[in-house]
Protein backbone atom coordinates (compact mmCIF):
# COMPACT_ATOMS: atom_id res chain seq x y z
CA UNK A 1 0.00 0.00 0.00
CA UNK A 2 1.44 3.14 -0.90
CA UNK A 3 2.45 5.31 1.76
CA UNK A 4 -0.61 8.13 1.14
CA UNK A 5 -2.78 5.57 2.16
CA UNK A 6 -1.65 3.95 5.45
CA UNK A 7 -4.03 5.98 7.07
CA UNK A 8 -6.98 3.97 5.47
CA UNK A 9 -8.62 0.81 7.25
CA UNK A 10 -8.25 -2.36 5.35
CA UNK A 11 -10.28 -5.19 4.36
CA UNK A 12 -10.38 -8.94 2.92
CA UNK A 13 -13.24 -10.31 1.33
CA UNK A 14 -13.10 -13.81 -0.05
CA UNK A 15 -16.14 -14.60 -2.79
CA UNK A 16 -14.88 -16.90 -5.77
CA UNK A 17 -18.50 -18.19 -5.95
CA UNK A 18 -17.83 -22.07 -5.63
CA UNK A 19 -20.24 -22.28 -2.95
CA UNK A 20 -23.20 -20.24 -2.60
CA UNK A 21 -23.69 -17.81 0.95
CA UNK A 22 -27.06 -19.45 1.64
CA UNK A 23 -26.69 -22.89 0.21
CA UNK A 24 -24.86 -25.87 1.69
CA UNK A 25 -23.71 -27.33 -1.76
CA UNK A 26 -20.21 -26.74 -2.80
CA UNK A 27 -19.78 -26.94 -7.03
CA UNK A 28 -16.76 -27.18 -8.75
CA UNK A 29 -18.66 -24.47 -11.04
CA UNK A 30 -18.38 -20.81 -10.27
CA UNK A 31 -21.67 -19.45 -9.41
CA UNK A 32 -21.35 -15.75 -10.98
CA UNK A 33 -24.45 -14.19 -9.58
CA UNK A 34 -23.72 -15.07 -5.99
CA UNK A 35 -20.14 -13.52 -6.99
CA UNK A 36 -21.89 -10.18 -8.00
CA UNK A 37 -24.44 -10.14 -5.56
CA UNK A 38 -22.16 -9.60 -3.20
CA UNK A 39 -20.64 -6.48 -4.53
CA UNK A 40 -23.53 -4.78 -2.76
CA UNK A 41 -21.22 -4.57 0.94
CA UNK A 42 -18.57 -2.51 -1.40
CA UNK A 43 -21.28 0.45 -1.15
CA UNK A 44 -20.50 0.03 2.91
CA UNK A 45 -16.83 -0.43 2.63
CA UNK A 46 -15.62 3.40 1.00
CA UNK A 47 -12.45 4.99 2.09
CA UNK A 48 -11.34 1.83 3.00
CA UNK A 49 -8.73 0.02 0.94
CA UNK A 50 -10.10 -3.55 -0.33
CA UNK A 51 -8.68 -6.53 -1.41
CA UNK A 52 -10.74 -9.39 -3.08
CA UNK A 53 -10.15 -12.70 -3.68
CA UNK A 54 -12.61 -14.38 -6.13
CA UNK A 55 -12.43 -17.15 -8.92
CA UNK A 56 -10.15 -17.07 -12.06
CA UNK A 57 -13.13 -17.45 -13.95
CA UNK A 58 -14.85 -14.36 -12.31
CA UNK A 59 -12.39 -12.41 -13.63
CA UNK A 60 -14.23 -9.86 -16.00
CA UNK A 61 -17.41 -9.81 -12.78
CA UNK A 62 -14.93 -7.83 -10.62
CA UNK A 63 -11.98 -6.14 -12.82
CA UNK A 64 -12.39 -3.05 -13.17
CA UNK A 65 -14.43 -2.28 -10.12
CA UNK A 66 -14.00 1.09 -8.47
CA UNK A 67 -14.14 -0.01 -5.10
CA UNK A 68 -11.65 -2.73 -5.44
CA UNK A 69 -8.40 -1.55 -4.62
CA UNK A 70 -6.63 -4.99 -5.34
CA UNK A 71 -8.27 -8.20 -7.25
CA UNK A 72 -6.79 -11.69 -6.76
CA UNK A 73 -7.31 -14.52 -8.96
CA UNK A 74 -7.41 -17.90 -7.30
CA UNK A 75 -9.28 -21.13 -7.05
CA UNK A 76 -6.90 -22.34 -3.76
CA UNK A 77 -4.92 -21.06 -1.36
CA UNK A 78 -1.89 -21.87 -2.45
CA UNK A 79 -2.31 -20.15 -6.10
CA UNK A 80 -1.82 -17.04 -3.97
CA UNK A 81 1.71 -15.81 -4.56
CA UNK A 82 3.90 -14.06 -2.22
CA UNK A 83 3.84 -10.17 -1.39
CA UNK A 84 -0.22 -10.32 -2.82
CA UNK A 85 -1.28 -9.86 0.31
CA UNK A 86 -0.65 -7.04 3.00
CA UNK A 87 0.56 -7.77 6.38
CA UNK A 88 -2.50 -6.66 7.72
CA UNK A 89 -6.13 -6.57 7.65
CA UNK A 90 -8.42 -4.46 9.72
CA UNK A 91 -11.37 -7.09 8.81
CA UNK A 92 -11.25 -10.42 6.95
CA UNK A 93 -14.82 -11.45 5.13
CA UNK A 94 -14.54 -15.54 4.25
CA UNK A 95 -17.82 -15.76 2.26
CA UNK A 96 -16.56 -19.20 1.65
CA UNK A 97 -17.23 -22.66 2.90
CA UNK A 98 -14.32 -24.69 1.78
CA UNK A 99 -11.98 -26.32 4.16
CA UNK A 100 -8.79 -25.11 2.69
CA UNK A 101 -10.30 -21.29 2.44
CA UNK A 102 -11.55 -21.18 6.33
CA UNK A 103 -8.53 -22.38 7.20
CA UNK A 104 -6.81 -19.79 4.94
CA UNK A 105 -8.66 -17.16 6.73
CA UNK A 106 -8.01 -18.16 10.23
CA UNK A 107 -4.88 -18.08 9.90
CA UNK A 108 -4.56 -14.26 8.66
CA UNK A 109 -3.37 -11.54 10.72
CA UNK A 110 -6.37 -9.46 10.93
CA UNK A 111 -8.36 -7.57 13.74
CA UNK A 112 -11.71 -9.33 13.05
CA UNK A 113 -13.17 -12.19 11.35
CA UNK A 114 -16.78 -12.77 9.80
CA UNK A 115 -18.35 -15.32 7.75
CA UNK A 116 -17.33 -19.18 7.74
CA UNK A 117 -15.06 -20.48 9.87
CA UNK A 118 -14.83 -24.10 10.23
CA UNK A 119 -17.42 -25.98 7.70
CA UNK A 120 -15.97 -29.18 9.22
CA UNK A 121 -17.88 -28.39 12.52
CA UNK A 122 -21.48 -27.95 13.12
CA UNK A 123 -24.20 -25.65 14.70
CA UNK A 124 -22.75 -21.99 15.42
CA UNK A 125 -19.19 -23.56 15.38
CA UNK A 126 -19.59 -23.46 11.40
CA UNK A 127 -19.29 -18.91 11.78
CA UNK A 128 -17.46 -16.37 13.35
CA UNK A 129 -19.55 -16.01 16.40
CA UNK A 130 -20.82 -12.16 15.17
CA UNK A 131 -21.62 -13.62 11.99
CA UNK A 132 -23.57 -17.00 13.36
CA UNK A 133 -27.29 -15.52 13.41
CA UNK A 134 -27.09 -14.53 10.14
CA UNK A 135 -25.58 -17.33 7.80
CA UNK A 136 -27.43 -19.92 9.85
CA UNK A 137 -30.69 -18.04 9.36
CA UNK A 138 -29.60 -17.51 5.68
CA UNK A 139 -28.68 -21.43 5.46
CA UNK A 140 -32.09 -22.39 6.81
CA UNK A 141 -34.25 -20.35 4.57
CA UNK A 142 -35.49 -19.05 7.45
CA UNK A 143 -38.11 -15.90 7.29
CA UNK A 144 -38.45 -13.45 4.57
CA UNK A 145 -34.70 -11.65 4.34
CA UNK A 146 -33.06 -10.61 0.90
CA UNK A 147 -29.41 -11.56 0.30
CA UNK A 148 -28.28 -8.21 0.91
CA UNK A 149 -29.75 -8.10 4.27
CA UNK A 150 -27.90 -11.68 5.23
CA UNK A 151 -24.54 -10.39 3.80
CA UNK A 152 -24.88 -7.25 5.67
CA UNK A 153 -25.93 -8.86 8.81
CA UNK A 154 -22.83 -11.20 8.51
CA UNK A 155 -20.51 -8.20 8.34
CA UNK A 156 -22.04 -6.44 11.35
CA UNK A 157 -23.92 -3.55 9.22
CA UNK A 158 -27.39 -2.91 8.09
CA UNK A 159 -28.22 -2.70 4.62
CA UNK A 160 -29.84 0.38 3.49
CA UNK A 161 -30.35 0.08 -0.34
CA UNK A 162 -27.00 -0.51 -1.22
CA UNK A 163 -26.81 -1.71 -4.91
CA UNK A 164 -24.59 -4.11 -6.66
CA UNK A 165 -20.92 -2.35 -8.01
CA UNK A 166 -20.06 -2.95 -11.47
CA UNK A 167 -16.80 -2.80 -13.21
CA UNK A 168 -17.22 -3.21 -16.73
CA UNK A 169 -19.16 0.08 -17.99
CA UNK A 170 -20.88 -1.01 -21.17
CA UNK A 171 -21.38 2.10 -23.89
CA UNK A 172 -23.93 0.92 -26.23
CA UNK A 173 -27.09 2.33 -26.34
CA UNK A 174 -30.14 0.65 -25.90
CA UNK A 175 -31.67 -0.54 -29.41
CA UNK A 176 -34.00 -3.42 -27.86
CA UNK A 177 -37.38 -2.68 -26.33
CA UNK A 178 -37.14 -6.48 -24.06
CA UNK A 179 -33.75 -9.34 -23.93
CA UNK A 180 -34.78 -12.48 -23.68
CA UNK A 181 -31.88 -14.29 -21.27
CA UNK A 182 -33.16 -17.70 -21.86
CA UNK A 183 -30.03 -19.68 -20.79
CA UNK A 184 -28.84 -20.62 -17.13
CA UNK A 185 -26.01 -21.67 -15.77
CA UNK A 186 -25.00 -25.28 -15.38
CA UNK A 187 -25.39 -25.50 -11.76
CA UNK A 188 -29.52 -25.35 -11.54
CA UNK A 189 -30.67 -26.89 -14.68
CA UNK A 190 -33.88 -26.96 -12.64
CA UNK A 191 -34.37 -23.02 -13.31
CA UNK A 192 -34.64 -23.56 -16.74
CA UNK A 193 -38.30 -21.97 -18.35
CA UNK A 194 -39.04 -24.30 -21.30
CA UNK A 195 -37.90 -23.75 -25.00
CA UNK A 196 -41.32 -23.52 -26.52
CA UNK A 197 -42.10 -21.01 -23.82
CA UNK A 198 -39.51 -18.72 -24.95
CA UNK A 199 -41.16 -18.93 -28.15
CA UNK A 200 -44.33 -18.23 -27.66
CA UNK A 201 -43.21 -15.58 -25.68
CA UNK A 202 -41.64 -13.61 -28.95
CA UNK A 203 -44.18 -14.33 -31.12
CA UNK A 204 -46.66 -12.62 -28.52
CA UNK A 205 -43.96 -8.91 -27.79
CA UNK A 206 -43.52 -9.44 -31.41
CA UNK A 207 -47.25 -8.94 -32.22
CA UNK A 208 -47.80 -6.34 -29.68
CA UNK A 209 -44.73 -4.32 -31.48
CA UNK A 210 -41.80 -4.61 -29.02
CA UNK A 211 -38.50 -5.04 -30.69
CA UNK A 212 -37.10 -7.95 -29.27
CA UNK A 213 -33.66 -9.81 -29.12
CA UNK A 214 -32.70 -13.26 -28.00
CA UNK A 215 -29.75 -13.21 -25.23
CA UNK A 216 -26.05 -12.80 -26.98
CA UNK A 217 -22.15 -13.54 -26.08
CA UNK A 218 -22.39 -16.36 -24.07
CA UNK A 219 -18.67 -16.68 -24.03
CA UNK A 220 -17.53 -12.77 -22.89
CA UNK A 221 -18.74 -11.39 -19.79
CA UNK A 222 -18.26 -8.05 -21.25
CA UNK A 223 -19.63 -8.86 -24.41
CA UNK A 224 -22.93 -10.18 -22.36
CA UNK A 225 -22.97 -6.71 -20.21
CA UNK A 226 -23.33 -5.29 -23.36
CA UNK A 227 -25.57 -6.79 -24.78
CA UNK A 228 -28.29 -6.45 -21.32
CA UNK A 229 -26.96 -2.24 -21.69
CA UNK A 230 -28.99 -2.48 -25.20
CA UNK A 231 -32.12 -3.55 -23.75
CA UNK A 232 -34.63 -1.35 -22.14
CA UNK A 233 -36.10 -4.42 -20.43
CA UNK A 234 -34.95 -8.10 -19.48
CA UNK A 235 -37.11 -11.24 -19.22
CA UNK A 236 -34.83 -13.51 -17.14
CA UNK A 237 -34.77 -17.00 -15.14
CA UNK A 238 -32.86 -16.16 -11.34
CA UNK A 239 -29.58 -16.46 -12.97
CA UNK A 240 -26.35 -13.83 -13.19
CA UNK A 241 -28.53 -12.00 -16.09
CA UNK A 242 -30.85 -10.83 -13.57
CA UNK A 243 -28.22 -9.25 -11.46
CA UNK A 244 -26.24 -8.00 -13.81
CA UNK A 245 -29.47 -6.18 -15.55
CA UNK A 246 -30.04 -4.45 -12.04
CA UNK A 247 -26.58 -3.49 -11.72
CA UNK A 248 -27.21 -1.90 -15.13
CA UNK A 249 -30.66 -0.01 -14.07
CA UNK A 250 -32.41 -1.94 -16.40
CA UNK A 251 -36.07 -3.30 -16.19
CA UNK A 252 -36.59 -6.54 -15.53
CA UNK A 253 -39.40 -9.69 -15.46
CA UNK A 254 -37.74 -12.16 -13.21
CA UNK A 255 -39.27 -16.01 -13.48
CA UNK A 256 -39.04 -17.62 -9.97
CA UNK A 257 -39.72 -21.42 -9.76
CA UNK A 258 -37.36 -23.92 -7.67
CA UNK A 259 -35.33 -20.80 -6.07
CA UNK A 260 -36.70 -18.15 -3.48
CA UNK A 261 -38.15 -15.04 -5.07
CA UNK A 262 -37.71 -13.25 -1.48
CA UNK A 263 -34.23 -13.37 -1.03
CA UNK A 264 -33.96 -11.14 -4.60
CA UNK A 265 -34.22 -7.34 -3.98
CA UNK A 266 -35.56 -5.62 -7.17
CA UNK A 267 -34.34 -2.04 -6.59
CA UNK A 268 -37.76 -0.93 -7.29
CA UNK A 269 -37.12 -1.90 -10.98
CA UNK A 270 -39.20 -5.18 -11.86
CA UNK A 271 -41.27 -8.25 -11.11
CA UNK A 272 -41.13 -11.24 -9.97
CA UNK A 273 -43.43 -13.94 -11.20
CA UNK A 274 -43.47 -17.45 -9.53
CA UNK A 275 -45.75 -21.04 -11.06
CA UNK A 276 -49.35 -20.90 -11.20
CA UNK A 277 -49.67 -24.06 -9.68
CA UNK A 278 -50.55 -25.93 -6.26
CA UNK A 279 -47.61 -27.62 -5.22
CA UNK A 280 -46.03 -27.93 -1.77
CA UNK A 281 -42.30 -28.09 -3.01
CA UNK A 282 -42.41 -24.65 -4.71
CA UNK A 283 -39.66 -23.71 -3.40
CA UNK A 284 -37.66 -26.72 -3.51
CA UNK A 285 -34.11 -25.30 -3.80
CA UNK A 286 -33.09 -28.95 -6.20
CA UNK A 287 -31.17 -28.59 -9.03
CA UNK A 288 -33.19 -30.93 -10.58
CA UNK A 289 -37.31 -31.64 -10.57
CA UNK A 290 -38.92 -34.77 -9.31
CA UNK A 291 -42.08 -34.22 -11.37
CA UNK A 292 -42.27 -35.10 -14.94
CA UNK A 293 -43.91 -31.43 -15.33
CA UNK A 294 -41.69 -29.02 -13.99
CA UNK A 295 -42.96 -25.69 -12.24
CA UNK A 296 -41.32 -23.35 -14.02
CA UNK A 297 -43.58 -24.41 -17.12
CA UNK A 298 -46.94 -23.05 -14.72
CA UNK A 299 -45.73 -19.74 -15.92
CA UNK A 300 -47.61 -19.06 -18.77
CA UNK A 301 -46.36 -16.80 -21.74
CA UNK A 302 -48.93 -14.62 -21.48
CA UNK A 303 -48.39 -13.64 -17.47
CA UNK A 304 -44.78 -12.93 -18.44
CA UNK A 305 -46.27 -10.85 -21.60
CA UNK A 306 -48.71 -8.61 -19.61
CA UNK A 307 -45.80 -7.95 -16.65
CA UNK A 308 -43.58 -6.41 -20.07
CA UNK A 309 -46.02 -4.68 -21.36
CA UNK A 310 -46.98 -3.00 -17.94
CA UNK A 311 -43.32 -2.31 -17.07
CA UNK A 312 -42.94 -0.54 -20.43
CA UNK A 313 -45.56 1.46 -19.89
CA UNK A 314 -47.97 0.22 -22.72
CA UNK A 315 -51.11 -0.44 -20.32
CA UNK A 316 -52.96 2.14 -18.11
CA UNK A 317 -51.58 2.69 -14.65
CA UNK A 318 -48.04 3.08 -13.20
CA UNK A 319 -46.10 0.16 -12.05
CA UNK A 320 -45.58 0.22 -8.46
CA UNK A 321 -41.87 1.02 -7.05
CA UNK A 322 -41.17 -2.76 -5.99
CA UNK A 323 -41.73 -6.17 -7.55
CA UNK A 324 -45.05 -5.09 -8.79
CA UNK A 325 -47.81 -7.94 -9.58
CA UNK A 326 -48.41 -9.15 -12.90
CA UNK A 327 -51.72 -8.05 -13.35
CA UNK A 328 -53.59 -11.17 -13.13
CA UNK A 329 -55.16 -10.65 -10.77
CA UNK A 330 -52.82 -12.05 -8.00
CA UNK A 331 -53.05 -10.62 -4.44
CA UNK A 332 -50.64 -8.66 -2.89
CA UNK A 333 -48.77 -8.32 0.26
CA UNK A 334 -46.60 -5.09 1.37
CA UNK A 335 -43.89 -5.87 3.85
CA UNK A 336 -42.20 -2.89 5.07
CA UNK A 337 -38.09 -2.83 5.20
CA UNK A 338 -36.17 -1.60 8.01
CA UNK A 339 -34.71 1.17 5.94
CA UNK A 340 -37.74 2.76 4.59
CA UNK A 341 -38.00 1.20 1.60
CA UNK A 342 -41.06 -0.28 0.25
CA UNK A 343 -40.84 -4.06 -0.35
CA UNK A 344 -44.06 -6.20 -2.35
CA UNK A 345 -44.00 -9.39 -2.73
CA UNK A 346 -46.31 -11.81 -4.48
CA UNK A 347 -48.94 -14.15 -2.68
CA UNK A 348 -50.44 -16.51 -4.28
CA UNK A 349 -51.05 -19.79 -5.92
CA UNK A 350 -47.27 -21.08 -6.26
CA UNK A 351 -45.76 -17.64 -4.31
CA UNK A 352 -44.05 -19.23 -1.25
Amino acid sequence: MRRGEMARKTILIIKHGFSETCDHHVSPVVSYGDVFRCTCLLEDFKGWHVTWITAKAARDLLTGNPLIDKLILADSPDQIGRGELLGWYDQVVNLEKQRDWCEFAAGLPVGRRYGFRDWTATGADCFYPESAAALSAGLAKEGYKTLQDTLFETVGRTWQGQRYVLGHQPRVAEIYDVGLNNHVGPKWPNKVWPGGHWESLHERLAEMGYAVCWQQSLNSLRHYMDWLASCRLVVTCDSLGLHLALGLRKKVVGLFGPTLPQQIYMYGLGAKLTPACDRPCVPCMKTRCDYARCCMEHITPKMVAQTTELLLGRVGGTAPAEEPASGLGVPWRRRGRRSGAPERTLVGVGAR
